[in-house]
C-alpha cells in the first residue's frame, strides 16, 4: 500500500534589491496563478543576474520539485544548503524531494538535521516517520509519528498516514477502524475507501471490500487499482464474468496495466484457453522480465491439470491476501 503523505512548505523570502524583489514578486504572483513555467523563467532571470539570491533558488527547486524534473531540483536544493544550512524548511524540503524518489537514507539525513535545530518540527516529523516505514524501521516510524500526533492530534495527514503504519505493521483490524474514521472526516475521498477495502481484503473480508472498492470507483471512474481490486473480489465470489468485465474496463483505461491481462488469463483459463493465452501474450509483451512466468501458463493451458493448476493459485493468491 505503500502511498504516505509527504508535506512540503513553500519558501518565500523577499530580498531588498529592487530589480529582483520586483521580479521575485512577479515570479510568486505567476506561480500562484498556474503559470509555472513562467515564473521558472523569472527566477531563472534572477538568478542569472544573482547565483546565490536563496530564496530564488529555492522556489524554483520547489516548482522543478512539482514538475518531477528531479535533476534541476536537486541542483537548486543543493545549492540552496550551501548557502543556508541551517533552514528547517530547507531540510524539510530536501528531505520530502529524495523520500518521493525512495532515496529513504538521504531523506531521512536531511530531517533529521532539520529535527535537530527544531525537535517539534511537525512536517519533518511526518516525512521522517514515512521514510522510515519504508525501510522498515517500524519503531522510529511509530516515535516519530506519535510525537507528530501528539503534537496536532487532529491533524489529517498524521492521522492517514498512522492508519497506513497500521496496514503495514498488519494490524488491519486497527487499519479498518482508522481508514473508517478518515472516511468520516473526508467521504468523497476515493483513496480511503480503497485502503480500507486493501485492509479488509487480508482479514478475509470480500463482501466490504468490495462495497469498498465499488465507492471508490463511483468517486473516481478511472481508479485503476479499485478496479483490480474489485476483480478480485468478485473472482473470490465466484463471479467471475463480472470480474472480467471490470478486468476488461481496465484494460480499456490503461491497456498497458500488465496485471489485468494475467488476471483475465488466469480467469479465462479453465472455459476458454485460447483467450487465456493471448492474455497472457500480451502480458509477456509489456512485462518481458517475467516472460518465463507467462511462458509457463501458456504451456500449463495444454492440459487439464495444468489449467485447474492456474486457476486454483489464482484463487488461493487472493484467499492469502496476496
Amino acid at each position: 500500500m505503500r502511498k504516505y503523505i509527504y508535506l512540503m512548505l513553500s519558501i518565500i523570502i523577499f530580498c531588498a534589491c529592487s530589480d529582483s524583489d520586483t521580479l521575485f514578486k512577479k515570479a510568486l504572483n505567476k506561480d500562484k496563478e498556474g503559470k509555472t513555467e513562467q515564473a521558472l523563467q523569472i527566477y531563472s532571470l534572477i538568478l542569472k543576474k544573482e547565483p546565490n539570491f536563496y530564496s530564488a533558488l529555492v522556489n524554483r527547486a520547489t516548482l522543478y520539485d512539482k514538475l518531477g524534473d528531479n535533476k534541476n531540483a536537486e541542483e537548486d536544493y543543493k545549492r540552496a544548503y550551501e548557502i543556508y544550512p541551517r533552514s528547517v524548511e530547507l531540510l524539510n524540503n530536501m528531505g520530502s524531494f529524495y523520500l518521493k524518489q525512495d532515496k529513504n537514507g538521504l531523506a531521512i539525513y536531511y530531517l533529521t538535521k532539520a529535527l535537530n535545530l527544531q525537535e517539534d518540527y511537525f512536517s519533518a516529523l511526518i516525512n521522517r516517520a514515512a521514510a522510515y516505514q519504508k525501510i522498515g524501521n517500524y519503531s522510529a516510524a511509530y516515535k516519530d509519528l506519535k510525537q507528530a500526533m501528539d503534537l496536532q492530534p487532529d491533524n489529517y495527514v498524521a492521522l492517514l498516514n498512522h492508519a497506513i503504519f497500521q496496514y503495514e505493521t498488519k494490524h488491519y483490524v486497527n487499519a479498518v477502524q482508522e481508514f473508517t474514521d478518515l472516511i468520516y472526516k473526508n467521504p468523497k475521498d476515493p483513496k480511503n475507501y480503497y485502503r480500507r477495502a486493501m485492509a479488509e481484503r487480508k482479514l478475509g473480508q470480500y463482501a466490504n471490500a468490495l462495497e469498498d472498492c465499488s465507492s471508490a470507483m463511483f468517486l473516481q471512474k478511472d481508479y485503476v487499482a479499485a478496479i483490480f481490486c474489485r476483480a478480485e473480489m468478485l473472482y473470490a465470489k465466484g463471479e467471475y464474468e463480472a470480474a472480467l468485465a471490470d478486468l476488461n474496463n481496465l484494460k480499456t483505461i490503461n491497456n498497458k496495466y500488465t496485471a489485468a491481462y494475467d488476471f483475465a488469463g488466469d480467469i479465462l483459463s479453465l472455459d476458454d484457453p485460447d483467450n487465456a493465452a493471448q492474455n497472457y501474450k500480451v502480458a509477456a509483451q509489456l512485462d518481458p522480465k517475467n516472460i518465463k512466468k507467462y511462458k509457463s501458463k501458456i504451456s500449463a493451458l495444454k492440459t487439464d491439470s495444468g489449467r485447474k493448476y492456474i486457476a486454483t493459485r489464482r484463487f488461493s493468491l487472493i484467499d492469502r491476501g496476496i
